[in-house]
């Protein structure tokens, strides 16, 4: 059983079909890059008018989550029923359950060490009682126990997962769906082929959306730039500093080396998505990649009912930049107030963010409710969420880089451990993203 790129239907746009015939200068990463950067030069040099871009950016963002919701819950019905066996996808399911665990194991455990060694906290001055008012609304931001956890994956209602934009109670939805059209065998080919056909609308409408990109880009970057200033841009402080410098270090070594034993190279799958990274970094939300993503990879080779299954979990259990975050972000409130915690502690605080790193959204402020419940759950003093506020916003474009590789990899590397996966599309869809420099 293949499911590569041959299970996309025919009609539907690859995004690589027509870059060989494009300019350089009309190549979407290019005119993304520099969107960001015209976004940059504004907010450094007109603040006060940069700053009313913030809006251009926070409406690309809404369109992307607009198509994210019906585009996941179609991608993982179709690719179910495509799959035709039960076995197969509780099969998927499995395998990508235990590489999420592994994988955010891993990144718990090496942001406990560099924190432990660097000590980013260490001489900083508490924050005061009045800061504490503007973080407060996070602290009932996230979920706070497993049974809260696992009630609140599944929906009041079947729209009312769409309607709130949450991915993980659409992920349930389509999940029963798949199963459910599985299950009508010949009676549902109908059905299938119908929902086929709305997904081909959808990846239209997100090409569409996609188009809007650059300006989305321009106005994220400038509001950025001008609310935050350029100073603090290159100078961010030894807990910005720390973070991303091990998230540069967990990209490059530990994922390197994982896409390394699924024998491909990193470097190919950053090329491929290079238009998606430049977009989650220029928005700093990893939700801007999904739709990218769940069209790229199958049509590099990678199963689309892996793909369809792993992606959209992924955003909900593979989000290993806040689980880099996590330890880093409430060891630094620790150390702020001078707060030695035992090594019963610090393995007490580790098995709550096996827990709260999970479900933490994929959009700017979603990792920071995550920090919120974990230093609730600590008992860490919150106030101390109040020095973190004003760094959030760049520590979270360096989770959202992190989130997204760290999906793609998982999505391959499943993929692969699965035999769901085509070499010779992935190598084709490679040859054409090198032809486009």
């Amino acid at each position: 059983m293949q499911i590569a790129a041959s299970s996309l239907s025919p009609s539907v746009p690859t995004p690589v079909a027509d870059r060989r015939a494009k300019p350089f200068w009309r190549e979407q990463y290019v005119l993304v890059a520099a969107g960001a950067a015209l976004g940059a030069l504004a907010g450094a040099l007109f603040p006060a008018l940069a700053a009313d871009f913030k809006p251009l950016g926070d409406v690309f963002i809404s369109l992307v989550k607009m198509t994210i919701t019906p585009l996941i819950f179609l991608v993982v019905v179709t690719g179910i029923a495509q799959v035709g066996d039960m076995r197969a996808v509780g099969r998927v399911g499995l395998k990508a359950f235990i590489y999420f665990e592994a994988v955010t194991t891993l990144c718990l455990l090496f942001s406990l060490i560099v924190v432990r060694w660097v000590q980013p906290g260490a001489g900083v001055g508490h924050a005061t009682p009045q800061q504490a008012e503007a973080v407060a609304k996070y602290a009932q931001a996230h979920v706070g126990s497993l049974s809260a956890y696992l009630e609140h994956m599944v929906p009041d209602s079947f729209v009312g997962a769409f309607a709130n934009g949450d991915v993980l109670q659409v992920l349930v939805l389509a999940l029963l769906c798949g199963i459910g059209l599985l299950l009508l065998g010949e009676r549902g080919v109908a059905l299938r082929t119908g929902l086929e056909r709305i997904t081909e609308l959808v990846f239209s409408v997100v090409h569409v959306v996609v188009a809007l990109a650059p300006i989305g880009a321009f106005g994220a970057m400038a509001f950025t730039v001008a609310k935050f200033g350029v100073a603090t841009l290159y100078a961010l402080g030894l807990l910005v500093g720390t973070a991303w410098a091990m998230m540069a270090v967990f990209i490059f070594v530990v994922l390197g080396a994982i896409c390394r034993l699924a024998k491909i190279r990193l470097f190919d799958l950053l090329r491929l998505l290079r238009t998606e990274l430049l977009v989650v970094l220029g928005t700093s939300s990893s939700e801007t990649a999904i739709p990218g993503m769940m069209e790229k990879l199958p049509a590099a080779g990678v199963g689309r009912a892996v793909a369809g299954l792993v992606i959209p979990a992924g955003y909900s259990f593979n989000l290993d930049g806040v689980a880099l975050t996590l330890p880093l972000s409430t060891l630094f409130v620790a150390q702020v107030y001078g707060i030695e915690m035992s090594f019963a502690q610090q393995v007490s605080l580790f098995v709550v963010m096996l827990f709260t790193s999970k479900g933490a959204a994929g959009v700017t402020g979603g990792a920071f409710a995550a920090l919120a419940a974990t230093v609730v759950a600590a008992g860490l003093p919150v106030e101390g969420l109040a020095l973190l506020l004003g760094i959030d916003r760049f520590m979270s474009l360096a989770r959202s880089i992190t989130n997204t590789i760290g999906n793609a990899v998982a999505a391959v590397v499943v993929a692969k451990w699965d035999g769901e996966f085509d070499p010779k599309a992935w190598d084709d869809s490679v040859a054409q993203a090198q032809t486009a420099k």
